[in-house]
């Protein structure tokens, strides 16, 4: 917004200098024009305004180009993972980044003007000063380290890097947080102490055998290890041990090794460049012994088990006959279930196809009949109770027949007791037509419409 503020005051400024120009033009009293003149003037006037407006819109877009760009390194300057400072040659801040001023504690704002030794301790203070008059004196790269104090803070470690500008009045400096690294060395100078501390050996041998090292803790329970080297236990079938370090270099060994009257676990591997080995000792005497009484109780457990194990074979023998006697009557068992599932599931559709098939169609050919009301509501209590009785039956059914019509069922019923067309029109008062009709619908249900089988013949292999 405030860009588009500034170029529309811009564009106010320039037309009103534009239309002054233009009355001072007026007043010294140019001679009249013609009408072609005006024209061409007009023309004229249009193509410089196209022209200038071309001009406006690249000036625009190069203006927007360099403020991105400004905005861009404003944004890495700001926001770079290192601190970044300038000073004057008196060591005062004129210059930071958001990184320094999150390092110095300050807000960006209130660091102008302030001496960067401030921040410092009174031992770094002056090391800082000889730092920055040797950066002005050579005009060169430099380096040091520095401790910033913060209030209430441990020291934060930093690494200043400086170069003075070409004209000498300022210096660059950037600074990094080394304070990770710091605790790190310092870690590292605690762990170096170790050995020294630890109760367990520690020797360090080349591949030769010969000590190079040994904490006190194996000097005192490793005597004459330094006099006797690979004859000492402690380094026992050394070449062998070398040859098995070589052959997977970045992997442990561990072995164990009597030594006098105790037993050592090593922790054997390389160091440097492979020329240097490092054993670790821990004592496992009394491991031992517990592992010996261990082995001697699992021995007797072990010939409990074989004693116990011989009765529970025995034992499972007998289970397994009689289990294999139960899977032979179950066997059976499964036979005889089947076998009656399916002769119910038999007598079940013959039962439901001879209802469909033998008192169904007559029972509607006898309510088509002029019968009174009484006779008329008996079959139809008869119909009923049929469709009660043989429904659940019908649910479990699956055979073909049961997708005839009742009319259908009674023309196939007759149809397998060998009766001609003709004769079963006259016993259902039919057309022959429509017998045929019934006989082709009966064919493509039971899917045999197209194929080379009498109807009578497919019908009786359904039974």
């Amino acid at each position: 917004m405030k860009k588009e503020h500034n170029a529309s005051a811009d564009a106010v400024a320039l037309r009103r200098q534009a239309e002054a120009k233009l009355r001072a033009a007026a007043q010294k009293g140019a001679p009249p024009r013609t009408v072609a003149d005006m024209q061409r003037l007009v023309h004229e006037l249009q193509v410089h305004q196209i022209e200038l407006e071309m001009q406006n819109e690249s000036l625009r877009e190069s203006r927007a180009q360099v403020e991105a760009g400004l905005e861009r390194y404003t944004d890495l300057y700001d926001f770079a993972p290192v601190g970044y400072l300038t000073l004057d040659r008196a060591g005062a801040i004129r210059q930071a980044n958001l990184t320094a001023s999150l390092l110095l504690g300050v807000a960006r704002a209130q660091l102008a003007g302030r001496r960067l030794g401030l921040f410092l301790g009174d031992s770094d203070r002056a090391g800082l000063s000889a730092f920055l008059k040797k950066v002005f004196a050579n005009q060169a790269k430099e380096v040091c380290e520095a401790a910033l104090l913060k209030e209430d803070q441990t020291p934060r470690h930093v690494q200043i890097t400086a170069t003075a500008s070409q004209d000498g009045q300022e210096c660059r400096l950037v600074m990094e947080d080394i304070t990770a690294r710091k605790q790190a060395e310092a870690e590292t100078q605690r762990l170096a102490s170790f050995p020294m501390l630890n109760p367990r050996p520690i020797v360090e041998v080349d591949v030769a055998g010969s000590v190079h090292y040994c904490n006190p803790s194996a000097e005192r329970l490793l005597p004459g290890l330094r006099e006797r080297e690979v004859e000492h236990p402690w380094l026992a079938d050394w070449a062998a041990v070398i040859g098995l370090l070589r052959e997977a270099p970045d992997n442990p060994m561990v072995r164990d090794v009597p030594v006098d009257d105790k037993w050592y676990q090593q922790t054997i591997h390389f160091v440097d460049d492979d020329r240097r080995v490092r054993i670790y000792g821990a004592d496992i005497s009394a491991r031992k012994q517990a592992n010996e009484s261990l082995l001697k109780a699992y021995a007797e457990v072990e010939a409990r088990v074989v004693e116990r194990t011989t009765k529970l074979v025995l034992a499972n023998k007998e289970i397994q006959d009689q289990s294999m006697r139960l899977e032979e009557a179950n066997a059976a068992l499964k036979v005889l279930l089947k076998q009656r599932e399916e002769d119910k599931s038999e007598l079940e559709e013959k039962v439901l196809l001879n209802v469909n098939q033998l008192i169904f169609p007559y029972l509607e050919k006898i309510k088509q009949r002029k019968l009174d009301a009484k006779v008329k509501a008996y079959i139809d209590i008869l119909e009923a109770n049929l469709n009660e009785i043989v429904s659940p039956l019908a649910r479990n059914l699956t055979s073909k027949l049961l997708r005839l019509s009742h009319t259908e069922l009674e023309v196939s019923n007759l149809v397998q007791q060998g009766k001609s067309t003709k004769e079963i029109a006259e016993t259902m008062h039919l057309a022959e037509s429509t017998i045929d009709f019934h006989r082709n619908n009966i064919r493509a249900k039971l899917g045999v419409k197209h194929k080379r089988i009498g109807l009578r013949t497919y019908l009786s292999s359904l039974r």
